[in-house]
């Protein structure tokens, strides 16, 4: 079984800083792994423990992305690749998944599974996933929580949505999005770490992928940040006291048609 787990390096949001295109600016903050992707790792690792899967993890960033590709190198994938190149740069989710199924297109061909993690904490989008498996005409399921069997030519899920869990049975290949993954990504091992400083992480840029520049990065993008602002702190309580005759229901819903009204 081929499986690619796509991850990302992600800021640390207790210190954003901004470009002048009110892009993110990763080279100036500190970068962690986007812990549901950590999840992804892990259910990656769970196909490779009990089905016998070759695991790479992929990301797209600049150089420094490669943080997080040893930190899943030592956590138990197989092989690892960056996306990497300037002309990537400030890519929305269109975009993003346009390089990302470029990549399993052209360097990556016939995955029986593509991982990717639910969300990222710097956009909280839930798009690049589900937008790479449509590129590639792939069936996907999102918040997936934990992998029940694989029978044949079929993966068997399980998925939370906001009303009740679902169990679905796909046909290979497809993609899967994970969120509240049932087991607690593992540390990494001694043995994981070693493999990791001395793993050659392959490279591919936008000619690699056969990209042209309109199709990646701001170029790329239809859509952009207009503007960021920090919102402001502080929350203004209306205390509503219980009475004998219970007349705080009739007082909370005057308050909210004052609301309304204003």
């Amino acid at each position: 079984m081929k499986i690619a787990v796509f991850i990302k390096q992600v800021p640390d949001t207790n210190d954003v800083k901004w470009t002048v295109n009110n892009n993110i600016d990763r080279s100036r903050m500190d970068s962690i792994i986007n812990p549901v992707d950590k999840q992804a790792i892990e259910a990656g690792l769970y196909f490779k423990d009990n089905f016998g899967a070759y695991l790479t993890a992929i990301t797209m960033g600049p150089d420094k992305s490669k943080e997080v590709l040893y930190e899943a190198l030592a956590m138990g994938v197989d092989d690892a690749v960056l996306l990497s190149d300037p002309k990537f740069s400030g890519s929305d989710t269109c975009a993003t998944s346009r390089v990302l199924a470029a990549f399993i297109e052209e360097k990556y061909k016939n995955p029986d599974i593509i991982i990717f993690g639910q969300s990222a904490i710097d956009g909280e989008t839930s798009q690049t996933g589900p937008s790479t498996a449509a590129r590639l005409n792939m069936p996907f399921i999102t918040q997936v929580n934990s992998v029940l069997n694989v029978v044949q030519n079929t993966v068997e899920v399980s998925s939370d949505t906001d009303v009740k869990k679902v169990i679905y049975k796909v046909q290979l290949p497809c993609t899967l999005c994970i969120n509240n993954f049932n087991q607690i990504p593992r540390l990494p091992e001694i043995s994981g770490y070693i493999k990791a400083q001395t793993y050659e992480i392959k490279t591919y840029s936008h000619k690699d992928l056969n990209l042209n520049e309109e199709e990646i990065g701001i170029k790329g993008s239809p859509t952009w940040v207009k503007n960021v602002f920090k919102s402001p702190e502080g929350r203004i309580c209306n205390y509503i006291e219980f009475d004998e005759n219970n007349n705080c229901i009739k007082n909370i819903f005057d308050i909210i048609d004052e609301a309304a009204k204003s």
